[in-house]
């Protein structure tokens, strides 16, 4: 599959960076135990391979992805770390799973976890209003972007995996 490139001018954004430090610096162990909360009670699929996997194996992995996605945010080079994963998942070296077992459930129910898990932590960062809305905002259009893109290359994924290749 050829190499995937990411349009960097989607992923600017004025708030969100300083609210991703925020998490990063103050809340990285209860931002992952939540969202790994929230995707046992959404059934994400892409748990069930990893359902045998001890869970400080889990929180360890998520630890280290979470903190990559933080830092992109904080760092501007979100779309860098998206390029990077997705060219490591069309490629099959993913860590734990092959890329055959990540279904189209797992993205929309991910982007979707991973917005409820900003949001969760939002009123403790901010309670002004219109800075929540504007961080609420970025944070949609970088899941958004984000789903997009992923959504693309699975299409190219199972299209690949029909022609036999």
């Amino acid at each position: 599959m050829k190499k995937l490139s990411v349009d960097k001018s989607k992923f600017k954004f004025r708030y969100l960076p300083d609210y991703a430090d925020h998490i990063l610096k103050n809340k990285l162990e209860e931002f992952v135990t939540v969202s790994i909360r929230f995707c046992r009670e959404l059934d994400l699929p892409m748990l069930k391979p990893l359902a045998k996997m001890p869970e400080k194996e889990l929180v360890a992995l998520s630890l280290e992805s979470n903190r990559q996605i933080l830092e992109g945010l904080v760092k501007g080079t979100i779309s860098d770390l998206i390029e990077n994963n997705l060219n490591t998942w069309t490629n099959n070296k993913l860590e734990v799973l092959d890329k055959s077992e990540i279904a189209i459930e797992d993205m929309t129910l991910g982007y979707y976890i991973r917005r409820k898990t900003f949001a969760h932590f939002l009123y403790g960062y901010t309670v002004s209003a219109p800075i929540q809305q504007a961080i609420t905002a970025e944070v949609d259009a970088y899941t958004s972007m984000e789903e997009l893109i992923s959504l693309k290359t699975y299409v190219e994924i199972q299209n690949e995996i029909k022609l036999g290749k």
